[in-house]
């Protein structure tokens, strides 16, 4: 353990630089670089490291105050923090409707308390409000590095009395166990194994581990480039090879925090090639910014949905890359007249910074209690726009027959209800269902439609309703998928296959269960569903906007402009149906499109109300119970 404080090391700001823009790239252009999202599993070793190393040196030479170790993180953290919660708090009441509103001041109290990890784990749920929509979903990370800067003080005192000149081995210990867990959590519980610190300790003490020497360091150049180079190349390829579906953290998170822990041990002892050109100027000057650069550039994106920037287009490209101009310079900005200023304890003493934080802390407290006691100041809107934005919490389970007939990741097949789904009345037609959550959500209405047939409903979350899936997809799409194309042709006869899913899934690659060649995919289900005697229509994708619909139209009646909600279906959707009406002509297969149904009239503007006062969905791309009630019985003729 080292007897001194660490040093500063440009090569650790440049590695900061590769984790924050390997997470912005992954939020701002996720094409380009689908696991970008390992930048935060770098930035907890790294912070597990700095802080592991001042603490244990402090500690062993009896001078460690937990006081003066709150202060240096209340300087390097809050500031920032505090002026980004302010300001996304005002950008919320100016953009967003009651009920977002409402939800977002939950959020910024969990903020404030560094417990978003938590709220967003006891939030998450399939149909929560979508990622790109909540402006503090990315604190979860700080909120865990917080909670481990809040407890590992202890810990280390704890350990440095009762277990003295055994450090290594306590922490190793706990490292074990964490990992273990979150190698376990990653299958079992994913969702609280993403978020909570029992599964992401193990990251942040890697880089306790690293502080504490345990192992050998290389001592030649020629050692030294190839520890740091191997790193890299452990960063590097998740960030290339990982997809937002990979199983993480568990054992998927290992090479790039080991890749992360590699540079940082070859700069230890001298300078290796990767170190140099971590360490070059621009390089570091992004690192030097990539706290508030984290910290601005989600808001930021998630603002831009509503044109928070003024930057209006049709091009995505456009539209990121404004983000990810106005992410570098709020953060440059945050950086030289913030983090500068409070970290210098002769501008800010500690009595100001201690007193200012606290303050700023009650404000946010105020404010929060305040959005949430007027429901998102209510009286603002009118009762038109009120009635429409209480869809954004629009509850789907009935409809969707969630939990028997759909089915989420992580349920297991065995729940499917047959008897419910699978309905076999005498003397009646059948018709096989199958897709996603799409299907799910059009389901209601073709029960509706065809009420005097069987509609055998077989759907799950991301499940593509073809005969090729992934090997990563769910249990439940793997047992719904025998049961559409092996179990149910052979005992039952079936009239019609409609075939169902949010198709820009597989366009994109993003689903787990999706291969890259979907449209060969869908050739071939067709194909085989026909040798077995089945015949198959498919129906194309439904038109997405941009942003949840309730949302559009209740700012479509505030704002006077009737158009509004219609001008923001994404262009990518209906290019689409273009695409797969095309592909199905060619190849002879029965097609419907969606958005023939509900786009129409001479500028084939979109369909937003299924009735008056209740929208065709209620989010970007599912129907509520009424719209899938409208639009099944529009497109039934082509469906028999």
């Amino acid at each position: 353990m080292s007897s001194s404080e660490v040093r500063y090391r440009p090569d650790i700001d440049g590695l900061r630089a590769v984790a924050v823009v390997g997470v912005l790239v992954f939020h701002v252009a996720q094409s380009f670089l689908r696991g970008g999202y390992v930048g935060v599993d770098v930035f907890f070793v790294i912070s597990g490291y700095l802080i592991s190393s001042n603490i244990l040196a402090q500690a062993e030479q009896g001078k460690f105050s937990i006081a003066r170790f709150y202060e240096h993180r209340l300087r390097r953290i809050f500031p920032a923090y505090a002026v980004v919660l302010a300001f996304t708090t005002a950008a919320v009441v100016w953009k967003f409707v009651p009920s977002e509103i409402n939800a977002y001041a939950k959020a910024l109290g969990a903020a404030i308390a560094s417990v978003t990890n938590i709220y967003f784990w006891a939030t998450s749920d399939y149909f929560a409000v979508a990622a790109e929509e909540l402006p503090l979903l990315h604190t979860w990370s700080l909120a865990v590095e917080e909670q481990f800067y809040l407890l590992f003080p202890f810990l280390v005192v704890a350990i440095h009395r009762w277990f003295p000149g055994r450090h290594a081995v306590a922490v190793l210990a706990i490292f074990l166990v964490s990992l273990a867990v979150s190698i376990w959590g990653a299958y079992a519980a994913p969702i609280a194994t993403f978020y909570l610190l029992p599964t992401r300790a193990w990251e942040l003490l890697l880089g306790t581990l690293l502080a504490l020497k345990i192992g050998p360091s290389p001592r030649t150049e020629l050692q030294r480039n190839l520890t740091a180079g191997a790193g890299l190349a452990l960063i590097a390829l998740p960030m290339i090879l990982y997809w937002p579906y990979t199983r993480f953290p568990g054992l998927a998170a290992v090479p790039p925090c080991l890749g992360a822990a590699l540079i940082m041990l070859a700069g230890e002892t001298g300078g290796s090639l990767v170190g140099r050109l971590l360490s070059m100027r621009p390089v570091v000057f992004v690192g030097l910014i990539s706290y508030s650069l984290y910290l601005w550039h989600w808001p930021l994106m998630v603002l831009q949905r509503t044109d928070f920037l003024l930057v209006h287009s049709d091009s995505r490209l456009v539209t990121r890359g404004a983000v990810f101009v106005a992410s570098f310079v709020c953060a440059f900005l945050s950086w030289w007249i913030v983090e500068r200023t409070t970290r210098n304890r002769r501008l800010v003493s500690s009595k100001t910074i201690v007193l200012g934080s606290g303050v700023a802390t009650l404000a946010l407290l105020l404010a929060a209690g305040v959005l949430g006691y007027t429901g998102g100041f209510q009286q603002r809107f009118s009762p038109e726009a009120l009635a429409v934005a209480r869809y954004l919490d629009y509850d789907e389970k009935q409809q969707f027959r969630e939990g028997s007939c759909f089915l989420d990741r992580d349920t297991p097949f065995q729940r499917f209800d047959r008897t419910a789904c699978l309905p076999d009345i005498p003397g009646r037609p059948s018709y096989l269902l199958i897709g996603d959550s799409h299907a799910a959500a059009l389901s209601y209405g073709l029960r509706q439609a065809f009420p005097d047939a069987n509609v055998l409903q077989l759907s799950g979350v991301g499940c593509p309703p073809t005969i090729a899936l992934q090997p990563a997809a769910s249990e439940a799409c793997s047992g719904l998928n025998r049961l559409a194309f092996v179990e149910i042709p052979k005992t039952r006869k079936i009239t019609k296959a409609w075939l169902v899913a949010r198709w820009n899934v597989g366009r994109l690659g993003q689903g787990p269960g999706w291969n890259k060649d979907w449209l060969a995919d869908l050739q071939r289900t067709v194909e085989e569903l026909r040798r077995l005697g089945i015949e198959s229509i498919v129906i194309g994708p439904m038109p997405e906007y941009a942003s949840r619909l309730p949302r559009l139209l209740a700012k479509s009646v505030e704002t006077h402009d009737p158009g509004l909600a219609s001008r923001s279906v994404t262009q990518d959707s209906l290019a689409l149906d273009r695409q797969m009406a095309d592909f199905t002509r060619k190849h002879g297969i029965a097609y419907v499109s969606l958005a023939e149904a509900v786009c129409s009239g001479p500028d084939k503007s979109c369909m937003t109300y299924a009735t008056p006062g209740v929208p065709l969905l209620f989010d970007s791309d599912h129907l509520t119970d009424i719209g899938a009630a409208l639009v099944a019985e529009r497109i039934s003729p082509q469906l028999r």
